[in-house]
Order: structure tokens, then sequence, then C-alpha cells
């Protein structure tokens, strides 16, 4: 059996974990919980929203989480492997468990977040779609995961 690359668990683990605790329980610190809105306001994009609960907002890690046409568009520069771990004090794009948890947040099948741990660097852009949103994502060993999720208005 072919082992997994370390990209792969880095998704995987996440995923594993929150489904052994069930959703909404016990939480990683590595993979924050998307937190409830609690507003009586109209509602925003849920990709904005998502990108809020995951607390990408005001991070450090915010530069690699651009949104765009208003809170319906989010491109997602994901952190290159660093098998040498030569940029561990270095902010080189979104961890993996950011990016499960914006997933999770923007109510990601769990069929498309294998379909993107999945992707190696010869599938080139790859596609989905699900409820309002459609994502496109690409991924290189050396930049990483780039993921674009858009929301139909």
């Amino acid at each position: 059996m072919k082992a997994l690359p370390a990209r792969a668990w880095t998704l995987a683990l996440p995923l594993v974990v929150m489904g052994l605790a069930g959703c909404g329980g016990a939480s990683d610190a590595s993979t924050p919980e998307p937190s409830a809105a609690t507003s009586s306001a109209p509602a925003e994009p849920l990709i904005k929203q998502a990108r809020q609960s995951c607390k990408l907002d005001d991070s450090v890690f915010s530069p690699f989480a651009t949104l765009g046409d208003a809170g319906y568009s989010i491109t997602m520069q994901g952190s290159p492997e660093d098998p040498m771990m030569t940029n561990v004090l270095k902010v080189t794009g979104v961890p993996d468990g950011l990016i499960v948890c914006v997933l999770k947040a923007a109510a990601a099948p769990d069929s498309v977040v294998s379909q993107i741990d999945a992707t190696r660097a010869l599938d080139g852009m790859q596609k989905a779609s699900w409820d309002k949103i459609s994502a496109t994502w690409t991924y290189h060993p050396k930049q990483g995961l780039k993921l674009i999720l858009a929301e139909s208005k």
C-alpha cells in the first residue's frame, strides 16, 4: 500500500479527530471549529462568515486568505511542504487545519475535502461544487495548495 504524503495526513488528521470527537465536540487547538453566527442583521455571505468564524480576519494568516467580490469569494494560499522544517518560524501560507475549518464552515462535503487532499501537482486545476459554493484548486509541493471558493449570490 502506498504511504500517504505528509500533506495528506495534515489534511486528513483533523477530519479524523473531528469525526472521532463528534461534530461540535472537543476541538483540537490546531484546527479551530467554526463559531456559530449570532446576529439578527442581514445575512453576510457564507464565505465571509467562514473566514471570520475560523479566525482568519485578524491573524498572521489573513494575507494568505483574501476575500473578494464583497465577501462572496475567498482565495487561500496554503503552506508549501517543508520536509526539512526550514521555515518553521516563517508564515508561508494558511495551515491545512485552517483550510479545513473554512471548508467545514462553508459546508463542504467530505468527498470534496478528500478530492482536495488527493490532488497531485500533475492533476492541474480541479473543480467541485456544492449548494451555492464552487471550488477550484491546484496543488504543488513547492507552492502549496491554492484554493478559491466562490458563492453565488
